[in-house]
């Protein structure tokens, strides 16, 4: 995956200031539970339990993963030997054991724990063949093409029904569309595992790849 550093430049460092939002309250039959969203590492025990490791935090929690996201997990595993990197949300029980309600990122390498950009992004996207990259933000849109400068751009932003979204933008003398779907989908390079699917619209070219929520959107 090729990554950048648009925290470097200058002219967009202005548009990336927001705080950060991780934790929201949902009830089931009755119960108040808190459900959290966490990323960090997945690693597995002597008894082949995966174990989950948030950033930041020494201890680790056994893992309920439901059976399609431990099919994903064990897809992944063989490429990465030293454990994977996981983007979810879900709530701890009694025994302190985590069961995840949502899986918004998987990954064997690319952005994780150290990650500077994440609680400042609503969106990342991104696809490939040709490569690009547009984030989301509070105040703007940062568009990436290789070998050329990132583009600091104003939008709006539509919800559509079931959980889609549209963002748009004609600033610059560009067109730019992105259509946001809930449903998996898996880069083709580094195979990691999104919850997004995103459909970019850049003039009159049309591109797709994935994408998943930054640290400001649930």
């Amino acid at each position: 995956m090729r990554h950048f550093g648009i925290f470097s430049l200058i002219l967009l460092t202005t548009i990336l200031s927001a705080c950060q939002v991780f934790n929201r309250q949902s009830t089931t039959d009755n119960t108040t539970q808190k459900s959290i969203r966490l990323q960090g590492h997945l690693t597995q025990d002597e008894h082949e339990r995966w174990i989950f490791h948030p950033c930041n935090q020494e201890t680790g929690s056994i893992l309920q993963p439901s059976h399609e996201l431990s099919k994903e997990i064990e897809d992944l595993a063989p490429e990465a030997p030293h454990g994977l990197f996981a983007d979810l949300s879900g709530h701890y029980n009694e025994k302190n054991h985590f069961t995840p309600t949502q899986r918004y990122r998987l990954q064997t390498e690319g952005f994780n724990c150290n990650d500077p950009d994440f609680t400042r992004l609503l969106v990342r996207a991104s696809g490939n063949e040709p490569f690009w990259s547009l984030l989301q933000t509070p105040k703007g849109l940062i568009f990436h093409l290789p070998n050329q400068s990132a583009l600091a751009l104003p939008y709006m932003e539509e919800k559509l029904p079931d959980g889609r979204y549209h963002l748009s933008t004609e600033a610059n003398d560009l067109l730019l569309r992105l259509w946001l779907t809930p449903q998996s989908c898996t880069d083709n390079m580094s195979g990691t595992v999104h919850h997004l699917t995103a459909r970019l619209q850049w003039n009159e070219n049309i591109h797709y790849g994935c994408a998943s929520f930054g640290g400001l959107r649930q």
